[in-house]
């Protein structure tokens, strides 16, 4: 036999073993969701850091923008932001939202639309986002 006969009956017999095994595996995680943890970081002050946003203005917004996008639940908790201008380190009270959820447009869009609203309601020069993709499992 020749080589390239001995190469075609070798290819043959390891794609006849490991075939199998590998739409096993894919078809195993085909079914799995892909999970995403979303970040947002709200700064609590305005007008460039001269007016603290009140506690009362935040709860509003949290329930008006916030709790009616994300019903099934989500994570707020206080930080702390820095940020350099010039020489003038600056440091903001701030809260970050967490939605743990599949990848969707829709989760997407709810938190672009959150920013925005954001921004406009509070002058906000921006609001950071972050996405990264995440192993979640909740034990029910």
């Amino acid at each position: 036999m020749a080589v390239s006969g001995i190469i075609e009956t070798n290819m043959k017999r390891y794609l006849r073993l490991t075939l199998p095994a590998i739409l096993l595996l894919v078809s195993g995680c085909a079914g799995q969701p892909q999970w995403t943890k979303y970040e947002v970081c709200f700064g609590l002050s305005s007008d460039a850091g001269q007016t603290r946003i009140s506690d009362q203005d935040w709860e509003r917004f949290r329930d008006e923008q916030i709790v009616t996008r994300f019903p099934d639940g989500f994570t707020l908790y206080s930080a702390q932001g820095y940020w350099q201008s010039g020489a003038t380190i600056y440091a903001e009270p701030s809260m970050m939202l967490m939605v743990v959820s599949p990848d969707r447009e829709s989760t997407v869009r709810k938190l672009d639309e959150i920013a925005r609203s954001y921004k406009q309601q509070f002058h906000q020069e921006s609001v950071l986002q972050i996405r990264s993709e995440v192993d979640a499992d909740f034990n029910e």
